[in-house]
C-alpha cells in the first residue's frame, strides 16, 4: 500500500469537531493538516451548509479533475439528496458527528489503498542500489558517475541519494556545496512530500540532484526510509543509492525496493568471502533479489592472481561487469570534484561504467513527472472571511 503521508483539508462548521479533527490528524503517522501557503488541499472533509448548493459542483469539479484526490462529506445527518449526489460524482465517505477516531482512520486506510491501486498504474523511478561487502571496494565511485551518467540524458531528472554512514562522502566526489541533508525531514516527518523532499534537494550545476547524508547519526527506520523512496520514485526518472555494506538483521529498504542492486568487489580472497555472504544473507531475506542482483568486479588488475571467471565460480553466478583498475585517474578526479567519466573519459574505467550506464538505461524519451499540486485550495480561501457563519466556518485554506 502506499504509504505516504496524505494532506488533509478541514471545511466544516462545527468548531468542536474541527478541533478533535485536528487532535486526530496530528496524532496520525498517516496523514496532516494541507498547507495553505503550497495550495494543496488532498483529502478534503466538506461538511454541507447554507452554501452547499454553489460548493458541491466546484467540489465534484475538483475531484473528477484530480485536483482534490478524495472527499469526506461529515455531519450530524446526512441529506439524502446531497448523499445521492456525491456516490454519483465519486464521494463515497461520510463521517457522522461525532467523529469516532476509527472512522477517521478506516476513511484514510480505505483512500490510502485507492491511491496504491492507482500508483500501481503509473510510471515510477527506477531505484538503483550499489553497495559492497565492506567499506573501500569503489561502490561510491561506482554511484556518482552512474547518477552522472544517467543525468546527462535527461538534466533534473535523476537523483543521487548517499545513505553511507556515519557520514557519506558523495559532495566531495561532486565538489558539491549543500545546505540540506535527508536527515532534515526526519525531525517533522509529518512535513514528508514530494513538495518538501524537492525543496531540499541539492542540484549540481551539471543537473544532477543529490540529497546528501547527515553527519552521524543513524538511517532512518524502515517506514521513514520506505516513504523517502517512494515519494522520490515519483519526481525522478532514476534513483541512484550509494548505501552502506549490510550488516543488519532486516533487509534495508533501500535494497527491499530496489529494481537493480549492482555489488562492487574486488579480486581478492577477503572480498570473495564478504561479497559471498553479503547476496546469501539478501537471498535469505528476498528470494526475488536473485534476478535484480548484478555483480561488478572493481579494479580488476591484469596480472591478478584471481581469475574473474575463477571468482564467478566461487559466487556460483556470472560477474558482468568488470572494470579496469585506474587508481591514478580514479584520485585524480576525486581531488578535481568532477566524475571520472568526465574528467577521463577515455580511461578504461570510464568505459566500462558507461557501458553499466546504458545497459540500466531504458529510457524512451524523458517523460516530466508533476509534484503534487492541488490549485483547488483557492475555492476556500474566500470562505475563511465568514469564519462565524454557517457556511465552511474554521476552513484551513
Amino acid at each position: 500500500m502506499n504509504n505516504r503521508i496524505i494532506p488533509v483539508t478541514l471545511a466544516l462548521n462545527n468548531q468542536e469537531e474541527q478541533k478533535k479533527l485536528e487532535k486526530i490528524i496530528a496524532s496520525s503517522h498517516m496523514v496532516r493538516l494541507a498547507d495553505d501557503e503550497n495550495d494543496e488541499t488532498g483529502v478534503l472533509i466538506y461538511e454541507p451548509g447554507n452554501t452547499v448548493d454553489e460548493d458541491l459542483p466546484h467540489i465534484i469539479h475538483a475531484l473528477e479533475a484530480g485536483t482534490a484526490e478524495d472527499v469526506y462529506l461529515a455531519g450530524s445527518n446526512a441529506d439524502p439528496e446531497i448523499l445521492i449526489r456525491a456516490m454519483r460524482s465519486g464521494i463515497r465517505e461520510f463521517l457522522k458527528y461525532p467523529i469516532e477516531e476509527n472512522d477517521f482512520r478506516s476513511a484514510i486506510m480505505r483512500t490510502a489503498m485507492r491511491d496504491s491501486l492507482a500508483d500501481d498504474d503509473q510510471d515510477k523511478g527506477k531505484l538503483i542500489t550499489v553497495l559492497s561487502g565492506k567499506a573501500g571496494l569503489g561502490s561510491t565511485t561506482v554511484a556518482v558517475n552512474l547518477a552522472w551518467l544517467l543525468s546527462e540524458k535527461a538534466p533534473g531528472r535523476t537523483l543521487l541519494l548517499d545513505l553511507r554512514r556515519p557520514a557519506g562522502e558523495v559532495p566531495y566526489f561532486l565538489d558539491l556545496k549543500y545546505e540540506y541533508t535527508w536527515g532534515d525531514p526526519m525531525q517533522d516527518i509529518s512535513r514528508l512530500d514530494a513538495t518538501y523532499l524537492q525543496s531540499i534537494v541539492s542540484e549540481h550545476e551539471s543537473g544532477l540532484h543529490v540529497l546528501p547524508g547527515p553527519y552521524g547519526g543513524d538511517k532512518p527506520d524502515t517506514h521513514t526510509m520506505h516513504l523517502i523512496l517512494e515519494q522520490l520514485r515519483l519526481c525522478y526518472d532514476f534513483i541512484i543509492v550509494d548505501t552502506d555494506y549490510m550488516d543488519e538483521s532486516e533487509l534495508p529498504k533501500e535494497i527491499e525496493h530496489a529494481d537493480s542492486i549492482l555489488v562492487t568487489m574486488q579480486l581478492s580472497l577477503p572480498c570473495l568471502a564478504r561479497t559471498s555472504r553479503l547476496m546469501e544473507t539478501i537471498r535469505s531475506q528476498d528470494p526475488d533479489s536473485e534476478r535484480r542482483m548484478q555483480i561488478i568486479a572493481n579494479r580488476v588488475t591484469k596480472d591478478s592472481t584471481i581469475a574473474v571467471t575463477d571468482a564467478a565460480d566461487v559466487l556460483s553466478r556470472e560477474i558482468k561487469w568488470i572494470i579496469p583498475e585506474d587508481s591514478t585517474s580514479a584520485l585524480s578526479s576525486l581531488n578535481q570534484g568532477n566524475p571520472l567519466v568526465t574528467a577521463y573519459p577515455k580511461s578504461p574505467a570510464s568505459k566500462e561504467i558507461i557501458r553499466i550506464a546504458k545497459s540500466l538505461d531504458d529510457r524512451k524519451k524523458a517523460k516530466k513527472k508533476s509534484s503534487f499540486s492541488l490549485p483547488f485550495a483557492g475555492l476556500f480561501k474566500r470562505k475563511k472571511k465568514n469564519a462565524n457563519s454557517d457556511d465552511l466556518a474554521g476552513a484551513t485554506l
